[in-house]
């Protein structure tokens, strides 16, 4: 994985980090269970950003203008396991942070996805769909602190 940066968190409107942590506060708040930011790549254009708190972990994956282009989120459902219990992905308005589009996936444990796909651009329209699916994929481990690749890899798909 790119190189870590702690911080308090990503200010998404003014795409920048928020109150920088040392590798020894953002353990320190690990441990505790208080929120942090981990961002993988440059601190002024990370790749992508971890929201990491006690029983959550939010990952987010950012374009070459900072748009926030895809994310996962992810609930400790049981002690130590996660479940990507939603992803989301944006379609931007050519240059401009306007979303054009966004799909939803929620998913739940025991395998229903639910799907909402929104189009703001040139019009607004929301389809909505339901299915059974197998969701095995989304389950994952709560990270040691410093080991992330495993939440953020981009290339998962919905249940």
């Amino acid at each position: 994985m790119s190189p870590l940066h702690y911080c308090k968190g990503w200010f998404r409107a003014k795409k920048r980090a928020l109150d920088a942590y040392s590798a020894s506060e953002a353990l320190t708040r690990h441990r505790q269970g208080d929120p942090y930011c981990v961002l993988a790549g440059s601190v002024d254009a990370p790749i992508c950003f971890l929201e990491v708190g006690r029983g959550f972990v939010g990952v987010s994956f950012l374009d070459a203008r900072l748009r926030e282009n895809l994310s996962y989120d992810f609930q400790e459902v049981e002690p130590g396991r996660l479940f990507l219990t939603m992803a989301t992905w944006r379609d931007f308005v050519g240059d401009t942070d306007a979303v054009a589009k966004g799909t939803t996936y929620t998913f739940t444990p025991s395998g229903q996805v639910h799907m909402q796909e929104e189009s703001f651009y040139p019009a607004h329209c929301i389809s909505k769909s339901s299915q059974q699916s197998d969701v095995s994929p989304n389950w994952d481990t709560f990270p040691e602190f410093g080991s992330y690749s495993q939440l953020a890899r981009a290339e998962r798909l919905p249940g």
